[in-house]
């Protein structure tokens, strides 16, 4: 049974990883719509929640599977947090690179705006999913390590992407960060002014 779950969710990212290389050589701009609803998809979150739920020992039960496979709505609005975060962050680079078309191209050509206006469009629809996000995750009708890696996934993109190209360059505020987290000691000193 777990084994067809896997090969669902790789199936359907491939699907979704040739629909943007349609897109790229045949120089397809989609509209919003057609690139966030293969975004969410090809941005790895639900097959990354379902293998992080694997790990995590949960049981699989027909709910979890159906969760995962239907995709829910707390599952949606993570994805599209963390797609929507990578595309402010890395969409310049990407663009000089010559890359598939990210959200706030697509926002520029479908919409006739600016860049400066487009990316504020997304920073808006990142603000409106942070909300539709916290909504879902409120509900007690999923297991509750769901919903907290659902709110992590999305946290984790915003703060890898808040300063621009947080992976892919690893140079500035977040390799500061995650030198401070994983690098550097804390003297015992501070630890103890701390408390």
């Amino acid at each position: 049974m777990i084994n067809a779950v896997w090969a669902y969710f790789w199936a359907t990212l491939c699907r979704s990883h040739l629909a943007e290389a349609k897109w790229f050589y045949g120089k397809y701009v989609p509209t919003v719509g057609e690139y966030l609803e293969n975004a969410c998809v090809s941005v790895g979150g639900p097959a990354a929640m379902f293998h992080a739920y694997i790990l995590l020992g949960r049981t699989l039960t027909k709910t979890s599977i159906d969760c995962f496979k239907n995709g829910t709505e707390i599952i949606y609005w993570s994805s599209l947090i963390t797609r929507l975060s990578d595309d402010l962050g890395t969409s310049e680079a990407e663009s000089k690179r010559g890359d598939v078309a990210k959200s706030i191209h697509c926002y520029m050509v479908r919409e006739g705006i600016t860049e400066v206006q487009a990316k504020q469009c997304i920073k808006e629809l990142i603000n409106y999913s942070w909300k539709k996000l916290n909504k879902e995750s409120a509900k007690n009708s999923l297991p509750r390590s769901m919903v907290n890696m659902s709110l992590n996934m999305a946290r984790t993109a915003q703060c890898i992407y808040q300063h621009g190209d947080g992976i892919g360059t690893s140079t500035g505020a977040i390799k500061d960060h995650l030198t401070s987290l994983i690098v550097k000691a804390i003297p015992i000193e501070e630890t103890c002014s701390m408390i």
